[in-house]
């Protein structure tokens, strides 16, 4: 919550919504905490056109969410400097219950397009991804942004570390933002994310351990605390490979938080995620592919 009345919600899919005049910001970063859980970012694609459609529910003791995150992936099958070049877009539907208030928020995120994700194949297993990413402006009641305004920008560099070798899937998806300001000056601090993976498979099925952990890399002062806000949760993973399309399902719970933040302790949160090619080249190439 913040000064004067506002009702910040904010959950882990990283949206606020602001009811009221202004006040401080509060921490939350723009990228949820573990949606990329289970997804080995470091390593691109086979060439084509793949969505990977995330759907989560989170519950805690003062809000609940309902998001969908549908992530379109142009894997080029060019080279660039040694690595694969991929393009992404990624739009967000967001839904909140306030449980204070009893109020419902709900719309369309502020869009992230990653026009760069380069990708290296180190060997004996082992890659290596760097992607920048901006979001857009953007007037919605789940943006981050002051009731009636246009929210800021904010840019994201994203360097993933992935091992990929005898059936074992280990990434650490790591991400730092750099935030602007809204119409009226209102700001989210910076922040740094990082999603893990530790899985292992067995023919289709696919099982392991995930988690996550956001930070803010700033203070914010609301009327309840000062500091550095962060978040960490952890959970189980599931997934099963359907032939070309590849299902995984996820639970967590935020085990660690504090600072100035929108975080709870308690949420725990639901993850849904199919992944599937909508277009492949005739002959694709043998770049590695998360759906193999």
């Amino acid at each position: 919550m913040t000064n004067n009345g506002n009702k910040y919600l904010a959950g882990a899919v990283s949206f606020a919504v602001f009811a009221g005049v202004v006040g401080p910001a509060a921490a939350v970063s723009w990228t949820p905490p573990g949606v990329t859980m289970g997804v080995p970012l470091g390593a691109a694609f086979a060439p084509g056109i793949y969505v990977s459609n995330l759907t989560h529910y989170g519950d805690g003791p003062d809000k609940s969410i309902t998001a969908d995150v549908p992530a379109f992936t142009w894997s080029t099958g060019w080279k660039v400097f040694g690595a694969s070049y991929s393009a992404v877009v990624i739009p967000e539907v967001l839904k909140v219950q306030n449980k204070v208030t009893s109020k419902d928020f709900a719309g369309i995120f502020s869009p992230l397009l990653i026009p760069v994700s380069l990708s290296w194949n180190l060997g004996q297993g082992f890659f290596v991804s760097v992607g920048e990413g901006i979001y857009f402006p953007f007037d919605s009641d789940v943006s981050f942004t002051t009731s009636g305004q246009t929210s800021g920008w904010a840019a994201e560099t994203r360097v993933a570390f992935s091992y990929l070798k005898d059936g074992w899937i280990v990434s650490a998806n790591t991400i730092y933002g750099v935030t602007t300001a809204d119409d009226i000056g209102r700001r989210q601090p910076n922040y740094f994310n990082v999603d893990w993976t530790v899985a292992r498979t067995f023919g289709k099925w696919q099982v392991g351990a995930v988690g996550y952990g956001a930070w803010d890399l700033e203070e914010t002062v609301t009327n309840a605390a000062v500091g550095k806000g962060h978040i960490v949760g952890v959970g189980g993973m599931v997934g099963y490979d359907f032939g070309g399309s590849k299902l995984l399902l996820e639970l967590t719970r935020a085990v660690e938080q504090g600072g100035a933040t929108n975080y709870s302790r308690n949420d725990t949160h639901v993850w849904a995620r199919l992944t599937f090619p909508i277009w492949k080249p005739a002959e694709p190439g043998e770049e590695h592919t998360a759906l193999k």
